[in-house]
């Protein structure tokens, strides 16, 4: 059968026209792993008669495997007279490095080269291989991750946000269809293993949790879901419209919005605008951060912080509230980033997410055994409810539990051995103007739970990554 006359194809094309992916002859980068879905992509964008390049990034992974998958697609390139662009470094390395999950910190490296080389050459836009039961695996994700109307919108067919527009031409083909066209053309491509490996979630989703809805609860599950993304999709470019102008009235500089007129708008424009902004300024939370930025802005005092995760923070002025890089605030002084913390309550800071509870009685067992270096039991009348995070200042002070007197924290630091980069980055609870606990060291003597304490506060943090 003729690559030119598959039914896949029609599919395909009436994808890129409805979508308006691209023109006649277009320039595209595709993104191109050597797995099925990328071939399929690669072969039909050609097919099509578009002026396709490849570009592919070997993440050094699976004992060496996945330089062989690197290998594949440049011997398919040369082959067919397409240009590659290969790009190799350790991702699982510099993921564990930064903190960050691997799956998270591969895509963002992968559509970094995507977006420099689609750039560099010109390229129209970036083709992506994403299909249709990638879209219902994707829905379902962010239902359990829970996710905000905008995000049950899924994989966008054509996604504007960065620097070149991101297509997905097989957004409406099964993967069974892709499977068919693949072998009815006998195209090759690689198989990776990790494909199936349960530990990361979206492999969970595919190979144990839809198959059980299909099973027990909804045989069509993924129709739904599909619908239900469509849906979103469609309703959600009506509010990202308002949203964006509602956006441009608030802002008073680039990365400064103003409290007045942001405050006077409804919650779902807020939270949308929100998002708008973050994704301006280079970043992406989830639905919890979105949340409570908004309710920061509407409700922070002059000179308060609130973690967005990623390394980014709103910073509370007089008349607004600022989008700034933590390097941004570091910049500026040297303690610039103080969070406060809910008593009781959550929220994410300094990379991780705290949570402080008051408790009923006393935690079981020895309370020298419980408290570690991720969890504090504390005097709730002695600590207060004035709680604050931030790292060290200059000439501060602390009396660590069981000792008379004050000592220097930077002395403090020394005797425990901690490197000149653990100082910088460790994190102090604070009681007003008083340091409370070193985390993940010493707490202080002076909310130290005694025999008179009737009431008990416990403070945990759950580190990221």
């Amino acid at each position: 059968m003729e690559s030119a006359q598959h039914p896949l194809l029609e599919r395909i094309a009436s994808t890129i026209r409805r979508y308006s992916m691209l023109r006649d002859h277009d320039s595209v980068l595709a993104a191109l792993s050597g797995g099925p879905d990328s071939m399929c992509l690669a072969h039909a964008l050609l097919a099509l008669g578009y002026d396709v390049e490849v570009a592919h990034v070997d993440h050094q992974t699976r004992d060496g495997r996945s330089a062989e998958d690197a290998q594949f697609v440049q011997e398919w390139a040369e082959r067919h007279g397409v240009r590659a662009h290969l790009h190799s470094r350790p991702v699982m390395r510099e993921a564990k490095e930064a903190g960050r999950s691997f799956e998270e910190y591969a895509r963002r490296v992968r559509y970094d080269f995507l977006n420099t080389t689609a750039r560099r050459r010109g390229c129209r836009a970036i083709a992506t291989g994403h299909h249709a039961d990638d879209q219902a695996e994707t829905v379902l994700m962010r239902i359990l991750r829970g996710s905000s109307p905008r995000g049950l919108a899924g994989i966008l067919p054509v996604r504007n946000e960065g620097p070149v527009p991101v297509v997905r031409p097989l957004i409406e083909c099964r993967r069974e269809e892709i499977l068919a066209y693949l072998t009815d053309l006998s195209i090759d491509h690689c198989h990776d293993h990790s494909n199936e490996d349960v530990r990361y979630t979206r492999n969970r989703v595919r190979h144990e949790l839809l198959p059980l809805l299909r099973a027990e609860f909804n045989p069509r599950v993924d129709d739904a879901l599909w619908r239900l993304a469509e849906v979103q999709r469609v309703e959600s470019d009506l509010l990202n419209e308002q949203a964006a102008d509602f956006l441009s009235r608030c802002l008073a500089s680039p990365d400064m919005v103003a409290r007045a007129p942001f405050v006077r708008g409804p919650l779902a424009l807020q939270r949308r605008a929100m998002v708008i902004w973050a994704q301006q300024q280079g970043t992406d939370p989830p639905f919890d951060l979105i949340d409570g930025a908004v309710e920061f802005i509407r409700e922070a005092q002059t000179g308060q912080a609130y973690d967005l995760g990623d390394a980014y923070y709103l910073r509370s002025g007089r008349g607004g509230v600022e989008l700034l890089h933590r390097r941004e605030l570091e910049s500026n002084s040297y303690d610039a980033i103080v969070i406060r913390l809910p008593v009781p309550g959550e929220l994410n800071a300094f990379g991780a997410r705290w949570t402080v509870r008051l408790l009923d009685g006393p935690p079981p067992g020895l309370l020298e055994v419980y408290c570690n270096a991720t969890r504090q039991v504390f005097d709730a009348d002695a600590l207060g409810d004035d709680l604050r995070l931030r790292r060290r200042r200059p000439g501060d002070r602390f009396t660590p539990l069981g000792m008379e007197g004050t000592k220097k924290l930077n002395d403090y630091y020394a005797e425990r051995g901690l490197t000149p980069r653990q100082r910088k980055q460790a994190v102090l609870l604070v009681s007003g103007d008083r340091i409370a606990w070193v985390v993940g060291h010493a707490p202080a003597a002076f909310a130290a739970v005694t025999p008179e304490t009737t009431r008990l506060l416990e403070v945990e943090v759950a580190h990221e990554g």
